[in-house]
């Protein structure tokens, strides 16, 4: 796997970061823990460090959320996350110190089940973009290139793809597009979604967004291991990564203000 992975690395970064960059990998689990953590966490490492981009620390240790510790990452990823999963004593400390974070100019990039990870925390919801609310589809199915021109997209060459993971959909009170920008969806025009429970029917894979002072960054895709040594996939991710941390300039006003 590491193999197919390193063949599978962007050869370089689509910006120059504008300082040394340093990205903080969680994948602490209260729930369902992925069996993609371990690829996934790894791949992110080596892309950092074959692309020069950012230099990763992989933890799950969640005193790394103290401000004290927290100030020396640039970025935090949430992969594969699940639940309330700094849970503990000083929980709320540390959900405190995550929201300033962000909002205070710090990145937040979220993989897959980063959106089944707090729920019910408001700002967390606000942060990520979307709550978890199932998954109906686990085959290939066909995405939507939703914003063509933005440079977090340039690895899809301005067209759609396919692709087979486990696709989520989100609680109707998230991922809305009055929130956030769009960037990949659900083809609806080419597939079945009566299985979905969003009257609008909106399916989205992944959107950037801003909070406060900070950007954010979400891919639904990363269930399976395979997703990590996907070129295309992994080229989007670095370019998300590189928005988060205010190194690739892209556009972020909510997909609805453009209507």
């Amino acid at each position: 796997q590491i193999k197919r992975v390193t063949d599978a690395l962007p050869e370089k970064a689509p910006a120059k970061p504008k300082k040394k960059r340093r990205l903080l990998i969680v994948s602490r689990t209260a729930g369902f823990r992925h069996g993609s953590i371990a690829i996934g966490a790894r791949a992110v490492t080596l892309m950092g460090d074959k692309t020069g981009a950012y230099l990763a620390v992989h933890t799950e240790d969640p005193s790394y959320f103290m401000p004290e510790k927290l100030k020396a990452f640039d970025a935090v990823l949430m992969l594969n996350t699940t639940g309330n999963c700094l849970r503990g004593k000083n929980e709320e400390e540390l959900k405190k110190s995550l929201e300033s974070f962000v909002r205070n100019g710090g990145g937040l990039i979220g993989f897959h089940s980063a959106t089944d990870t707090y729920k019910r925390w408001k700002a967390y919801n606000m942060m990520m973009g979307g709550a978890f609310d199932g998954h109906p589809w686990h085959k290939n199915v066909p995405i939507k290139n939703l914003d063509p021109k933005n440079p977090v997209n340039a690895a899809f060459g301005g067209k759609g793809f396919e692709v087979k993971d486990e696709i989520y959909q989100f609680r109707a009170d998230t991922a809305l597009p009055k929130d956030r920008r769009f960037l990949l969806a659900l083809d609806t025009e080419k597939m079945d979604v009566s299985r979905g429970k969003r009257k609008d029917r909106l399916y989205p894979i992944s959107w950037v967004s801003t909070y406060g002072k900070g950007r954010t960054f979400y891919c639904s895709l990363g269930h399976r291991n395979e997703i990590y040594w996907n070129p295309v996939v992994l080229k989007h991710y670095l370019a998300g990564i590189q928005y988060a941390f205010g190194d690739l300039d892209a556009p972020a006003d909510p997909t609805a203000a453009g209507k």
